[in-house]
């Protein structure tokens, strides 16, 4: 099996000419940041480990940052999904020459303290907010709070210097949507009249809450107690004066998204429904001023000779044999017409196609096989 374009003749609508486009090595060369993106249940978590490990095998210092990866993948790049590790560890065996291969799990949890920690005026606040039982409720379950805490992530290791390119796994395209918006959210919350409320000085807030004149304040009051008003309140009151630094940095991490040096690579499946998400991610992201730097289609079946060729066999004791040649014909020419209509709307980005697998990829040598095969074109 092999991971280069097929050459086999298809009846599927011709895709751009090839030489029009990148490789997948030259993306990988040309990167210092690569987002995976695309929709849930294609192997995208495994191909992004590919892809790391092929830019690594090229001689690039590469860290790979992944979200939810599946226990067997996570052993194979050394993770521990019961650990709660801030930092990088290499992955052995993985490379040759003078490439190297960094994993991180993101704990969004952990993240988000070492952002306050950082960000805090003093020590005696940044324990008030780690204190606070609003933001303990949050730090690993707030909507938008992964994905912003990937974002920073992200930046961390992109901006420190010690990596030639990152590889971000993202959630599924439907919240991937979310993490390339969390910076624009984030600022844009900043500024919201609501948290200019609560972020007010004690006196002026004690004068909102105390004399009722809140209609907002008093209804949240009403239905979740006075307790936890005051530590909504506390909570914001604590994140005063780090504002700034976290409007500067997602205002840096909006424009690293959408710089030169930044691509994203969509990891679809030939299927329908994929198709289909995978069409609206590339949509939004050519609407968000990102830049699509590849297409892979994982899980492809194989296109065999066409199904006339054993036609006078069919009445034979092959017939079976025969029916279900055609049917798998049918089916990979129609995952043909699927990704044609993709490759054509991502028009300009390196493509390539994988083939659907006997098993799963679980270990380092099957993540090295399928990193040459992504750059074997």
């Amino acid at each position: 099996m092999s991971a280069k374009r097929s050459t086999t003749p298809s009846p599927a609508p011709a895709a751009s000419d090839a030489s029009a486009h990148p490789s997948i090595a030259q993306v990988l060369a040309n990167t210092s940041l690569l987002v995976t993106c695309g929709p849930g249940g294609v192997g995208k978590t495994t191909t992004a480990a590919a892809l790391a490990i092929a830019a690594a095998r090229m001689g690039r210092r590469v860290v790979v940052v992944t979200v939810d990866p599946a226990r067997r993948l996570a052993d194979a790049l050394g993770l521990d999904l019961a650990a709660h590790s801030f930092e990088p560890h290499e992955v052995q065996h993985a490379t040759e020459g003078n490439g190297s291969l960094w994993a991180l799990m993101l704990d969004a949890e952990t993240t988000f303290d070492r952002m306050i920690t950082d960000r805090a005026s003093d020590p005696a606040r940044a324990a008030a907010v780690l204190a606070n039982p609003v933001y303990r409720s949050i730090a690993g379950s707030l909507g938008g709070a992964q994905e912003y805490m990937a974002i920073e992530r992200l930046h961390q290791l992109h901006t420190s210097g010690l990596y030639d390119l990152v590889v971000i796994d993202t959630p599924p395209s439907r919240h991937a949507i979310d993490l390339l918006e969390a910076p624009d959210r984030l600022m844009s919350f900043l500024g919201h009249p609501i948290y200019r409320l609560l972020t007010m000085p004690t006196r002026s807030v004690a004068k909102v809450t105390n004399a009722g004149s809140s209609a907002f304040l008093w209804m949240v009051r009403k239905l979740a107690g006075p307790k936890i008003v005051e530590d909504t309140i506390e909570f914001f009151r604590s994140l005063a004066g780090m504002e700034e630094g976290l409007r500067t940095r997602a205002g840096e991490v909006s424009v690293i998204l959408r710089s030169e040096q930044t691509s994203f690579m969509l990891v679809s499946s030939p299927r329908a429904e994929a198709i289909a998400e995978s069409t609206h991610l590339v949509n939004a992201l050519r609407d968000g001023g990102f830049h699509l730097g590849g297409v892979i289609v994982n899980l492809v079946h194989p296109l065999p000779p066409p199904a006339e060729a054993f036609f006078d066999l069919a009445p034979g004791p092959l017939a079976d044999h025969v029916a279900y040649h055609a049917d798998l014909f049918a089916l990979a020419t129609s995952e043909r017409q699927e990704m044609a209509e993709l490759m054509a709307l991502a028009e300009g980005a390196a493509e390539a196609e994988l083939p659907l697998l006997e098993g799963d990829v679980h270990d380092v040598a099957g993540l090295v096989a399928l990193a040459a095969r992504l750059i074997s074109d």
